[in-house]
């Protein structure tokens, strides 16, 4: 209990509930499962695809990056479980961002879609990036945690941007509960590896550039391969869903 309390997971379920009351108090339903309705533009193949993707994404980020060569940081993978890690902390400390920061993650795009919505061209983009960077930036807060140096936080905002390919994700599956999922097994991975209060480092060489900038690159391919065709209609339609643009709403009531 006092680790649940005390890494914030308490807060973070009780934001949880608050974006719930806030979104309604809008005039729009917080849903964060959407219900599965037929589209002519939906696809199991794309579906399964960005499934995988997103397996990748967290699969590299616990295990992969090691190596001084290219090839190694890209498809070396190394599992280095220590049972010591494997404790209530670790489970809690990837808990509390889980559902803390996807809720954050959530009401910033909702923010972001209402204030776009008359640009139904750029809504999305502007929700994927947008709500990207307004995560991203937070973790500038941890310079001089244990020690995390300027340049190690830096790397750790640009690295943390892959989770631009989450949101499309959610977008396209219309479960945020999921996208959850995926962030706590990407921070607890890394917890039961190297500890759940260990910092990020920084030395210069070639691994750390790699390890920055390949998941910024890798979201961003994903991401917009997401922005086209029907993946990005049906993208739309759930924003659709989201915003509820099939009913009359007194946005009035927001101002």
């Amino acid at each position: 209990m006092h680790s649940i309390n005390n890494q914030g997971v308490v807060s973070a379920f009780a934001l949880l509930i608050l974006v719930c009351f806030l979104v309604r108090s809008w005039g729009f339903r917080f849903n964060p499962n959407l219900k599965f309705q037929p589209s002519a533009n939906f696809s199991w193949v794309v579906y399964s695809v960005l499934i995988l993707l997103l397996v990748i994404n967290v699969a590299w980020n616990t295990f992969g990056g090691n190596g001084n060569n290219i090839f190694s940081i890209l498809f070396s993978y190394i599992v280095d479980i220590h049972s010591k890690y494997i404790n209530v902390p670790s489970f809690t400390s990837a808990l509390e961002p889980g559902v803390l920061e996807e809720a954050e993650r959530y009401i910033n795009i909702m923010i972001l879609l209402i204030a776009s919505r008359n640009l139904k061209k750029w809504r999305i983009p502007i929700a994927v990036y947008g709500s990207t960077l307004l995560f991203a930036l937070p973790h500038f807060s941890n310079i001089g945690w244990n020690g995390q140096t300027v340049a190690a936080t830096i790397s750790q905002v640009l690295a943390v941007t892959d989770a631009m390919m989450w949101v499309a994700a959610y977008f396209y599956i219309g479960k945020l509960w999921f996208i959850m999922i995926v962030h706590f097994f990407n921070d607890y991975l890394i917890n039961i590896q190297w500890g759940w209060n260990s910092p990020s480092t920084w030395t210069g060489d070639f691994n750390d550039w790699a390890t920055t900038i390949i998941p910024l690159i890798f979201g961003l391919i994903v991401t917009i391969w997401m922005m086209y065709g029907k993946r990005r209609l049906v993208m739309e339609e759930n924003v659709d869903r989201l915003l509820g643009t099939d009913q009359e709403l007194d946005f009035s009531r927001m101002y």
